[in-house]
């Protein structure tokens, strides 16, 4: 029987499997990393080894692919280009492929609502495709959980309302820079748009109406670094500080600070002290974030969010037979409806394993597409070679590994009981989205 916290004499540690530390231990480690032991039915499936049958908690839903910036950091670069603001419909690139219809994406979301699968809008710009709003807020009506990442550059009064009324978890914009000359350099857009103050603006009015309303949807913001923004990050956290004491605490609620990854086709500029200059203006040490946090923002900078040549060789995944262990946790799917097995696949083909919007997920996670995609990422040692590390994806693999390595020495008991003592002491998770 589990003791009570209070009287607990050690702890469960949410990122090492059957492993316990003390309490100060456990009060550092990351508490989302042992949250998916709160899906039962997914946990239990990982004890019995059956990790095929695990459905989605969320998908990564575009859309459209189209966006009117084209970082050259950006994981989806190569299907983005500069456009106009207001026609994607009659967008020269918007073929179903590129930007998904209302009677797909009503398709979409009534498969999604069978087995209650989560949905975070991503894209290209999801805001791009006029009909993100009202299905939005149908997909609120079906009882799915949402969330939103967004340049913050096409919104108006009328869909910042619009996406509270929607009782999103949280709306992301990814802000980077504050400074008019650098944020369109880090974006790459066409300097005549001008968009570095319409994306401020629209930030202050979803912290203003996030606060005015007192709403339960988190504003949050991202910030991407690499040399291009490395000197305005200071002045970025100030004007987030200004935000949070204008309208108070909450209204920017939390903002990420991670160091451009080197996701296939990105073209960053990262330096070999960038990441230490990073640290040392924004880190856990730096006058700005304790500002931050006293300000009422949390700040998070994910430690797995390193560029890959800063990777121990030591440290690099062993390559095994075991395949993907994590392939059905969170998938993605692409504006023409073709779902793909990992959401860290980047609308990759190879990995479509059919489309959700004509057939249901209990035929796509029994198909044939299903499984020459997990035979794939077998043969190739996905895990090994092209997964990110500061992905879900990848710690989960991790993490499961080591499920599989107990129970090679006959001890799934106790991971079984760690499941449970992380129960005890975790908060629960109204959501995925922080997995």
């Amino acid at each position: 029987m589990t003791a009570p916290p209070g009287i607990r004499t050690r702890w469960p540690l949410p990122d090492q499997v059957a492993t316990y530390g003390d309490l100060g231990t456990f009060q550092r480690a990351r508490k989302e990393s042992g949250q998916w032991v709160f899906w039962e039915d997914r946990a239990e499936l990982v004890l019995q080894g059956r990790y095929d049958e695990v459905i989605p908690l969320h998908i990564e839903l575009s859309p459209t692919y189209l966006c009117n910036f084209a970082c050259p950091w950006c994981s989806c670069r190569s299907a983005r280009e500069d456009w106009s603001d207001n026609d994607v419909f009659n967008h020269p690139r918007a073929t179903p492929m590129t930007v998904m219809r209302k009677e797909k994406i009503d398709d979409v979301l009534s498969h999604l609502a069978e087995h209650r699968v989560g949905i975070m809008w991503v894209g290209g710009e999801p805001t791009m495709n006029p009909l993100l709003y009202s299905t939005a807020l149908r997909a609120d009506a079906l009882g799915l959980s949402q969330c939103l990442f967004t340049n913050g550059s096409l919104l108006s009064p009328r869909r910042v309302d619009a996406l509270f009324d929607a009782n999103l978890v949280f709306i992301r914009v990814s802000l980077n820079a504050v400074s008019p000359d650098v944020h369109q350099v880090h974006h790459d857009y066409d300097p005549r748009r001008g968009y570095a103050d319409r994306v401020l603006e629209n930030l202050r009015a979803l912290a203003e109406t996030g606060a005015r309303r007192r709403s339960s949807t988190l504003v949050g913001v991202s910030i991407v670094v690499d040399e291009r923004n490395l000197g305005d990050l200071e002045l970025t956290a100030e004007h987030l500080c200004h935000l949070a004491e204008r309208y108070g605490p909450g209204a920017v609620s939390y903002a990420i600070f991670r160091p451009a990854f080197p996701f296939h086709t990105a073209q960053l500029d990262v330096r070999s002290d960038t990441v230490e200059r990073f640290l040392g203006a924004i880190g856990p040490d730096a006058p700005w974030h304790r500002r931050m946090r006293e300000a009422g923002i949390d700040v998070v900078i994910p430690e797995q969010s390193v560029p890959e040549n800063t990777v121990a060789p030591a440290d690099l995944p062993v390559r095994d037979d075991l395949g993907c262990l994590a392939a059905g946790w969170f998938g993605e799917v692409t504006p023409n409806g073709d779902m793909v097995l990992c959401s860290d696949q980047y609308g990759n083909p190879d990995y479509f394993i059919g489309n959700v919007a004509s057939s249901s997920i209990g035929e796509l996670w029994s198909g044939d597409g299903r499984r020459t995609a997990l035979k794939l990422a077998r043969d190739t040692s996905c895990y090994t070679t092209y997964c990110p590390r500061n992905g879900r994806g990848y710690f989960l693999n991790q993490l499961f590994r080591q499920v599989e390595q107990l129970r090679t020495q006959g001890r799934l008991d106790e991971v079984a009981t760690w499941i449970e003592d992380l129960r005890a002491v975790l908060p629960r998770p109204t959501h995925s989205f922080f997995l």
